[in-house]
């Protein structure tokens, strides 16, 4: 019980494991692209407030160059409103460069001075654009052209350390999307595996299900029939125990007034009640070793013309007294390896309910021939009242009887079929069965031609192919 127990937990801990793994991959997934997403965006917006290009750079820087080389020049096309909102971006621009990661190109490359100048510009570009003067410096036009190499230096620091930037963030982005698609991929899989998994234990729920109900229905069937059988027992028992006392009694009370021939009359019938009650005894006593996996057949060479006249012959003075004629054919002389009381029991049984089944003026044929290169058969058929369609499933249980027996006065105790069954299994057989009702039964018996041990005079041969076999229909 513990062990089943702990199996059980095993199992539980198995699915709950890599449940418990989907939902941490879930939250490890959700978790870093909100973080990614969030620091993106934060970045993303520091840097738009932040991020200067070459080109607006030496645009902006060009643009506020012909604009004061034009303010200059008294042209009326250019206000000094142009010239301050111009003014105003490059200001902008320039102390962009003061901050963060721009700052660090230009103090890696050495552009410390040219970065002073501009600043220094910027400055009186502020003072100009605040209003603290009445207008630009004279000569501030040629100041900025004396500029330009210094600006075209920053601004390729500025090219380079933004390509810098994009290469790093292009290597965040792909190790961060690598990330998340690893961790979706192991997600997937584990919802993939998840879902087998309750699938799969679903599925041997229905079948160990399915399989409970089958079960529950043969033991339904099987209490059934045990019962039948308990009721059929103390009939067939007490039969013979009623005629054996009966009759015992009988001549211990009137042994002085009986005649003789009656007192054999007596004894034939105790004698054959006794016979009866013993090989009811039997049949009961080796079908509960067969339940029990504890029969055992012993093997021997066997005169196999021999056991079969003599199962019959048993029967000839019954089937004579019912006016049932018995018609057999043994197709050769065989000598078979079997266990000859067990071979005997199986004839005898069916040819039993083969006459029990058989009505007056009836005929059974029993036969005995090699139907095929791998088996041969003994057959019974009878032309009697046959086994209704819904009892053939049902009639190799034990215990279990033809419906029409249970509602006639016919005798039987459940155990023939099943026993012929056993039996038959036992020496590696089967058995086959067709039967209409109203019209009759075949029982065919068929046994491995490896049990032939030879023929005598035979027509047929078992190790060759050229005898013409019987066709099993």
């Amino acid at each position: 019980m513990t062990l089943r127990r702990s199996l059980q937990d095993w199992r539980k801990a198995a699915l709950a494991i890599p449940l418990m793994v989907m939902m941490l991959l879930a939250l490890a997934v959700a978790g870093f692209a909100i973080h990614h997403l969030h620091n993106t965006i934060i970045k993303d917006d520091a840097q738009q407030h932040r991020s200067v290009t070459a080109f607006q750079l030496t645009n902006l820087f060009d643009r506020m160059v012909q604009a004061t080389y034009r303010y200059e020049l008294k042209d009326e096309s250019m206000p000094v409103s142009q010239v301050i909102w111009r003014a105003q971006e490059l200001s902008i621009h320039i102390g962009k460069l003061r901050f963060g990661t721009y700052n660090n190109a230009i103090l890696r490359s050495d552009l410390t001075k040219e970065f002073a100048d501009l600043k220094n510009v910027a400055s009186q570009i502020d003072v100009f654009i605040t209003g603290a003067v009445q207008g630009l410096p004279e000569g501030f036009a040629q100041s900025l052209e004396d500029l330009r190499p210094s600006v075209e230096r920053i601004a390729r620091a500025v090219h380079d350390e933004n390509d810098r930037l994009s290469t790093e963030m292009y290597d965040t982005v792909q190790r961060d999307a690598m990330f998340i698609f690893v961790l979706t991929t192991l997600f997937i899989f584990s919802t993939v595996f998840v879902v087998l998994a309750e699938w799969h234990r679903r599925r041997n729920l229905q079948a160990k299900t399915r399989a409970l109900e089958i079960s529950e229905a043969k033991l339904r069937d099987l209490s059934f029939y045990r019962q039948q059988f308990l009721a059929n027992m103390s009939h067939e028992f007490r039969t013979p125990l009623n005629a054996i006392q009966g009759f015992s009694e009988a001549i211990i009370y009137q042994k002085d007034t009986i005649k003789p021939e009656k007192i054999m009359e007596y004894v034939d019938i105790v004698a054959r009640s006794a016979k009866d009650l013993a090989k009811l005894t039997e049949d009961v006593l080796d079908m509960s070793k067969i339940d029990a996996g504890k029969f055992d057949i012993t093997r021997e060479n066997v005169d196999f013309t021999r056991l079969f006249e003599d199962s019959i012959v048993q029967f000839q003075s019954v089937a004579a007294q019912r006016e049932v004629a018995i018609k057999h054919s043994l197709e050769s002389n065989w000598v078979i390896d079997c266990d000859r009381l067990a071979i005997k029991r199986c004839i005898t049984n069916v040819l039993s309910n083969a006459l029990k089944f058989s009505d007056k003026g009836g005929v059974i044929y029993v036969d005995a021939y090699q139907r095929d290169a791998n088996h041969f058969v003994i057959e019974v058929r009878d032309v009697g009242c046959g086994i209704p369609e819904r009892d053939l499933q049902s009639i190799w249980m034990v215990y279990a009887r033809s419906s029409l027996t249970r509602k006639s006065d016919r005798e039987g105790a459940g155990l023939g079929l099943a026993m012929v069954k056993a039996l038959m299994d036992a020496h590696n057989g089967f058995v086959e069965l067709q039967s209409r009702e109203g019209v009759g039964t075949s029982v065919r018996m068929c046994f491995p031609i490896s049990m032939l041990v030879k023929a005598r005079n035979s027509n047929t041969a078992p190790a060759n192919g050229d005898t013409p076999f019987r066709n099993a229909g």
